[in-house]
C-alpha cells in the first residue's frame, strides 16, 4: 500500500486581487501545506488569470509570464522536496493550452497534461485543445490530470483509469449542475476504482468543491470555508474488492476483475463522430455573441 499526503487549497474570489496577489497566494498557500506535511499540492484552473486573460492573445507576454511562474514553482517544490502541479496558460508553436504539469521533488517537470475538452468560451477565445490523457510515475503511485469540462466526458477519466492512474488530479473552475456535478465526479472514481482530488475556485460549494473522492465513490474530504489549506492522506495503494460472484469467501480485487472482463473490440461506438451541432442550436435564451 501506498499513502500520500495531498495539499489542497480553496481561493477567495477577491475581484480586487489582481495576478501577483493570486500568484502570491499560491505559493503561500502551498507552502503552508507542505509544511504540514504535503507529499504534493496542485494549483485549481485559472485563478491567477481571471481578472484578465488577455495574456492569451500576447505570445511573447504569455511566454515570458508562464516562464517566471514556473520558475517561482520549481523553487518552491525544491525547497520542500516535495511535488507541485501548477496550472498555467501555455503558448507553444503558435498555440495556446489550458495546462497542468507536474513538477517533480527536484522541481524538474516530469509531465504535463492539455485539457482536452475546450468549452464555447475557450474556443472563442481561441485556445487549441489537447489529444491524449497520459499519466506518470511519481514515487508513491500513477497520477494523471482531467481539467473542469473534461469530466463531463467519462471517455476521459476512463482512459487515465485504463492506463492505470490510482489518482487524478482535477483542477477546475466551478460548476452549476446541481447535483449532478458530484455523481459525475463519484461515478468517475467508482468506475475506474481510484483517487479524485478536486479543486474547484467559484465561491460556491453547492456545485462543485474543493476535496477528495475515494474508489468507492465516497467523498472522505471537502472543503467549505475560503481561502483555506488542508492535508489529506489518502492510501492510493488500498485495493477496492468485491464478491460479485454472491461468495463472501471468493473475494475480487475489482479493479483487475474489471479489466480482465472490458471488450475494447466492442467499444467502437464511442469513436464515432457525433456530429458538429451549430452554436445556435446549443444556445437559447440569452445566447453569446458567435
Amino acid at each position: 500500500m501506498s499513502k500520500v499526503k495531498i495539499g489542497f487549497i480553496q481561493v477567495l474570489q477577491r475581484p480586487e486581487d489582481g495576478y501577483v496577489e493570486r500568484t502570491q497566494f499560491l505559493l503561500d498557500s502551498a507552502e503552508e501545506c507542505y509544511k504540514q506535511g504535503a507529499d504534493l499540492v496542485f494549483f485549481p484552473e485559472a485563478y491567477q488569470h481571471v481578472p484578465d486573460r488577455s495574456i492569451i492573445k500576447n505570445p511573447e507576454g504569455l511566454t515570458r509570464v508562464s516562464a517566471e511562474w514556473k520558475t517561482r514553482c520549481s523553487e518552491l517544490a525544491k525547497k520542500y522536496h516535495a511535488y507541485l502541479i501548477p496550472w498555467d496558460y501555455e503558448y507553444s508553436e503558435g498555440k495556446v493550452y489550458n495546462s497542468s504539469y507536474i513538477l517533480d521533488r527536484e522541481g524538474v517537470e516530469i509531465g504535463r497534461f492539455r485539457k482536452v475538452h475546450l468549452t464555447h468560451g475557450e474556443q472563442m477565445r481561441g485556445l487549441s485543445g489537447g489529444d491524449d490523457f497520459p499519466v506518470f510515475d511519481l514515487d508513491f503511485g500513477r497520477v494523471g490530470i482531467m481539467i473542469c469540462w473534461d469530466n463531463y466526458f467519462p471517455e476521459s477519466a476512463r482512459c487515465l483509469g485504463n492506463r492505470g492512474a490510482e489518482l487524478v488530479i482535477y483542477p477546475l473552475y466551478g460548476d452549476t449542475l446541481v447535483p449532478h456535478w458530484e455523481i459525475k465526479l463519484r461515478a468517475r472514481a467508482v468506475d475506474n476504482s481510484m483517487y479524485i482530488a478536486s479543486e474547484q475556485i467559484d465561491g460556491h460549494y453547492i456545485g462543485a468543491f474543493t476535496g477528495l473522492t475515494d474508489p468507492q465513490g465516497d467523498v472522505v474530504f471537502r472543503m467549505n470555508s475560503a481561502p483555506s489549506v488542508a492535508v489529506i492522506e489518502a492510501d492510493i495503494g488500498k485495493e477496492l474488492t468485491a464478491y460479485t460472484n454472491g461468495n463472501p469467501a471468493r473475494k475480487e480485487r475489482i479493479r483487475k476483475y474489471i479489466d480482465r472482463c472490458r471488450r475494447p473490440d466492442a467499444y467502437s461506438g464511442i469513436m464515432e463522430p457525433p456530429g458538429d451541432t451549430p452554436w445556435e442550436d446549443i444556445y437559447f435564451g440569452d445566447p453569446p455573441k458567435i
